[in-house]
């Protein structure tokens, strides 16, 4: 289960969703309304993505998973990317380049730009933040041997390298009730839709924004 709080390009989330995440490149995402079946469904697994928004009849296809993800959430990630920030491991395959010590904190640079920062804690080194496109990822509440974060805080940089202002994101990420190292059934990635549903674009989905908090919440 995941929690989404803040800001996040230009809107105020705050929602409840189910998740699944599986390599390589498989997520379903379920938002939970307060009362009755799930306000939208997205699942994606590679090279196919489906977004199924219940209560409005309107589905979303054709379109990569990570502009559907970048629509809900405000964040640039796809599959992979979101499930290595919520497990922790920042990046999908963390190869190091060069390190260094500040401190007690250790400094990895990785392939592709990413920077993670590790702390002691009991004797052993854990990622406490990264950096990644644009965004300073902080990890907190571990569990599971000081493994898996419970708490996840993303926030981007006031601009980019070349001084571009970039769109506010401060959003929190709480994790509960999660299961790890499980083996997920296909048909957990897959998406029945009715047949009655209306299509929509990808403009649309961004217009509407699922998670988005209600104004005066």
């Amino acid at each position: 289960m995941i929690r989404l709080r803040g800001r996040s390009s230009g809107a105020t989330l705050n929602g409840r969703v189910r998740a699944a995440l599986a390599a390589p490149g498989s997520v379903r995402l379920e938002g939970l309304a307060p009362f009755g079946a799930p306000g939208f469904y997205l699942v994606a697994r590679p090279g196919e993505a489906t977004l199924w928004l219940t209560r409005e009849a309107r589905v979303l296809r054709g379109v990569p998973a990570a502009d559907m993800l970048q629509s809900l959430i405000g964040v640039p990630f796809g599959p992979e990317d979101l499930r290595a920030v919520l497990t922790g491991c920042l990046v999908p395959d963390p190869q190091p380049t060069a390190g260094r010590r500040i401190g007690e904190w250790v400094v990895v640079d990785l392939v592709g730009g990413a920077v993670a920062y590790l702390q002691p804690v009991d004797g052993e080194y854990h990622l406490r933040v990264g950096i990644r496109d644009g965004l300073t990822i902080e990890y907190d509440e571990f569990e599971f041997r000081r493994q898996i974060p419970r708490r996840i805080r993303l926030r981007s940089v006031a601009a980019d390298a070349k001084n571009r202002a970039r769109p506010l994101i401060d959003l929190t990420v709480t994790l509960s009730q999660y299961n790890r190292g499980i083996e997920l059934p296909d048909d957990v990635f897959f998406l029945e839709v009715p047949a009655d549903v209306v299509p929509m674009t990808l403009e649309e989905l961004q217009r509407r924004r699922p998670l988005e908090a209600p104004s005066g919440s």
